[in-house]
């Protein structure tokens, strides 16, 4: 374990809670891990570069939850902080331990992060095809606010961009504006 811990998170297993994962910063030498949640996550992946670009900006953060027992890297997210806004660039949860509330965990640590640097929304970018990270959003009170035709290089596919509220006057994106 190299970056900074966060926090522990309890996850709750066979009706007990459980001190088994940590929300912690990434560290360069372990991006081929990450690398591996970001393969089996997506049909179109970030390549290493973008990972090691992320680590190398100063308004980026790039956080893992990790199994405490086993160190093994089971999501991650990666976010800026801009001004008064974060925006949300990734979350990914391995497919194989995904229904533990993991992803739910990484996204309460960007709304907690969200509040400590008083930011007033967050933003993000999903393809509209992604019901479950969708859902994800949906239920954490995120709302749909516009749509990126073609977003998506590989495929073409739209971008659904979402805005969680945290303190505009009205909680219209169009308010935001300078």
């Amino acid at each position: 374990m190299c970056g900074f811990v966060y926090n522990q998170v309890a996850t709750k297993e066979s009706g007990r809670m459980h001190q088994d994962v940590i929300l912690r910063a990434v560290c360069h030498e372990e991006l081929p891990r990450v690398l591996a949640v970001e393969n089996a996550s997506f049909s179109d992946p970030w390549p290493i570069e973008v990972f090691e670009a992320e680590l190398r900006h100063s308004w980026s953060r790039c956080v893992v939850i990790e199994e405490v027992a086993t160190h093994e890297i089971l999501g991650h997210a990666v976010y800026w902080v801009v001004a008064d806004e974060i925006h949300l660039l990734n979350i990914a949860v391995h497919p194989d331990v995904r229904g533990r509330k993991l992803g739910r965990r990484l996204l309460g640590h960007v709304l907690q992060e969200a509040r400590s640097y008083r930011a007033r929304f967050i933003t993000v970018e999903v393809r509209a095809s992604n019901e479950a990270a969708r859902h994800l959003y949906d239920k954490a009170g995120f709302t749909q606010v516009g749509l990126r035709p073609r977003y998506y290089a590989s495929d073409g596919e739209d971008a659904v961009i979402m805005l969680y509220d945290l303190g505009s006057d009205t909680g219209n994106v169009a308010a935001l504006k300078p």
